[in-house]
């Protein structure tokens, strides 16, 4: 998994013009935050663990949402299933969003 230097601009949300509570997290967060239980087949509980994880490792500074969190804001995301049976796949983040890429994309 790897995160450019947009994605990690972009990780926090945009303050809102409104009275309304600050969202901490931007949408890029949230749909990452989605899309790992989609491919790897988490609880959400287990993707927060995985994405505190791999940010950690990373050596990133960015808070990653808790599980309620991904829940309240969940949508579902489409999620480009890899195929069995073949290399490694290539989880990457983005300021557009994620896409999962075959080794040599």
């Amino acid at each position: 998994m790897g995160f450019t230097a947009d994605a990690i601009k972009a990780w926090r949300a945009e303050p809102r013009t409104t009275q309304c509570g600050q969202p901490r997290y931007s949408a890029l967060a949230i749909t990452t935050a989605q899309t790992l239980p989609a491919v790897f087949h988490l609880a959400l509980r287990q993707t927060e663990g995985l994405m505190t994880f791999i940010i950690g490792l990373l050596g990133l500074d960015l808070a990653v949402p808790d599980h309620s969190t991904i829940s309240r804001r969940a949508e579902t995301p489409e999620v480009p299933r890899p195929r069995l049976g073949r290399e490694s796949v290539h989880l990457l983040v983005d300021s557009t969003g994620l896409k999962l890429c075959d080794p040599g994309e």
